[in-house]
C-alpha cells in the first residue's frame, strides 16, 4: 500500500461527499427519527466554507485513491472564570470507504489525527458517536478513546 494523507482542497468535494454518503448512510438507516436519506448529505457551500475556516481542517488518506477523510474543528474553551483553559481538536466526521474497512487503514488515519492534535499543541481529541455504532465505539475504544460525558434523550 502507498499510504499518504493530505489536507483536501476545493476539488475534492466530489470525493468527500461519497465517502461522507456513505457514513451518513448508516445514520439514516440506525436513526431515522434524526437523519433523512437524501441525495445530497455534504452541502458544497458548508464544504467549502470548512475548506476556507480558519479552525477547520478535513484531511484524506489515499491510497491511490482517497479512502478515508476526517473534518476537524480546532476549538478553545469559552473564557470564563470557572473553566481550566483548553484546545480541543473535535473530530466531527470520521469515515472510511466500506471497501477498505477492516485493514488497520482506519487505524493507520486515526493516529495521524491524533499526531496533528499534537503537532498544534491541542490538550485533547474528542468526537461524537452514536450509541447505536457499536462497531465505531470498538474501533475508538481501540484507539484508547474513554467516555468523557454521555448525551441521553428522552423521547416524546
Amino acid at each position: 500500500m502507498n499510504l499518504h494523507i493530505r489536507e483536501a482542497a476545493k476539488n475534492d468535494y466530489e470525493i468527500v461527499h461519497r465517502l461522507q454518503k456513505q457514513v451518513h448512510e448508516l445514520h439514516t438507516k440506525e436513526r431515522p427519527d434524526h437523519y433523512k436519506a437524501a441525495d445530497t448529505t455534504l452541502d458544497k457551500e458548508y464544504f467549502f466554507n470548512l475548506i476556507d475556516g480558519e479552525n477547520t481542517k478535513i484531511f484524506l488518506l489515499e491510497d491511490d485513491q482517497p479512502v478515508a477523510y476526517t473534518i476537524l474543528t480546532i476549538k478553545n474553551t469559552e473564557d470564563r472564570p470557572i473553566l481550566v483553559p483548553k484546545k480541543v481538536v473535535y473530530m466531527d466526521d470520521f469515515g472510511v470507504d466500506v471497501t477498505y474497512r477492516g485493514k488497520g487503514l482506519g487505524k493507520a488515519f486515526f493516529r495521524k489525527i491524533v499526531e496533528f492534535a499534537k503537532d498544534i499543541e491541542a490538550d485533547s481529541l474528542e468526537l461524537g458517536v452514536w450509541e447505536f455504532n457499536e462497531d465505531a465505539i470498538k474501533f475508538y475504544e481501540s484507539m484508547n478513546l474513554k467516555t468523557k460525558v454521555r448525551r441521553m434523550e428522552l423521547k416524546l
